[in-house]
């Protein structure tokens, strides 16, 4: 199992100098399973991950050949599905996309795709795309099963309803929880998601100072996303092998230090960078 960051940065894109170490995409995160291709959220990251996998298909001989992946949606907030209309394989005939959404989060999946590539928004509509497209609504505790892989969808704490995963294959596990948040205690669902985690992704988008809104005065409590210390106490608590800190809310230098301080509690953390690829 590989999994590769394409997207790492939380609620809107941020490129420029000051995120040139871990990238200012949004959320994307590709886990191949041998030839099985799951993708973890449509943020802005998807459009790199299209032109990697265009040029992989060149490089193999493999051209022109029929794709067949399957996307799972944290939830339907802006920066997890931004870069979906521009994921070039959508456009191609013959491929296969199946997309997983949670019912009932802010609007269903399908809709609002629907409406992100409708006029004015977008010159292409769904309807138009030559890929095969086809949904599916999860609801929280249920199993997927995608080829010999195995994906459980649970509810986290975020405003409008996140869905945390926890994918298992060949006796490892990589959980994928973006955007939640430890409001009075670690969350009881994620901790059972992710008990015993080879790889735990987790959302550390604020420093505690931030979070507190201790310099600006602006508290960022019921926003739904994670400290970094929130982070690793979950880490701690489900026993997890290896943290990877996602969601990034600052700049490099601030990651940076995060990073740091984190590793300070919990040995083995990584602040997810665009291309940081982990092998399970």
């Amino acid at each position: 199992m590989l999994v590769k960051f394409w997207g790492v940065h939380g609620s809107l894109p941020r490129p420029g100098p000051t995120t040139l170490k871990y990238g200012g995409n949004t959320a994307c995160v590709e886990v191949r399973c041998g030839r099985t291709l799951i993708i973890f959220d449509a943020g802005t990251g998807i459009r790199e991950l299209s032109e990697d996998i265009l040029r992989r298909r060149v490089e193999t001989g493999e051209d022109g050949s029929a794709l067949t992946a399957h996307i799972f949606f944290s939830h339907l907030h802006w920066d997890h599905v931004q870069g979906f209309p521009f994921f070039a394989p959508i456009f191609e005939k013959g491929n296969k996309f199946h997309l997983y959404g949670g019912r009932g989060l802010n609007l269903t999946l399908n809709r609002l795709l629907n409406d992100q590539m409708s006029h004015p928004n977008f010159p292409v509509t769904l309807c138009d795309l030559a890929a095969s497209l086809t949904f599916h609504d999860l609801e929280s505790g249920d199993h997927v099963i995608v080829d010999d892989a195995v994906i459980v969808a649970r509810h986290l704490n975020h405003p409008g309803g996140s869905f945390g995963y926890r994918l298992e294959r060949n006796g490892k596990s990589l959980i994928y929880a973006s955007d939640t948040e430890h409001d009075g205690g670690l969350d009881p669902r994620l901790l059972e998601l992710a008990l015993n985690a080879d790889v735990l992704i987790h959302d550390s988008m604020f420093t505690p100072g931030q979070y507190l809104g201790l310099r600006d005065g602006v508290s960022r409590k019921s926003w739904g996303h994670s400290t970094w210390e929130g982070a690793v106490e979950a880490a701690l608590a489900v026993k997890a092998k290896r943290l990877v800190l996602f969601h990034h809310g600052n700049d490099d230098d601030t990651v940076s230090e995060i990073e740091s301080r984190a590793r300070e509690k919990f040995a083995n953390t990584t602040a997810a960078y665009e291309g940081l690829e982990i092998e399970l």
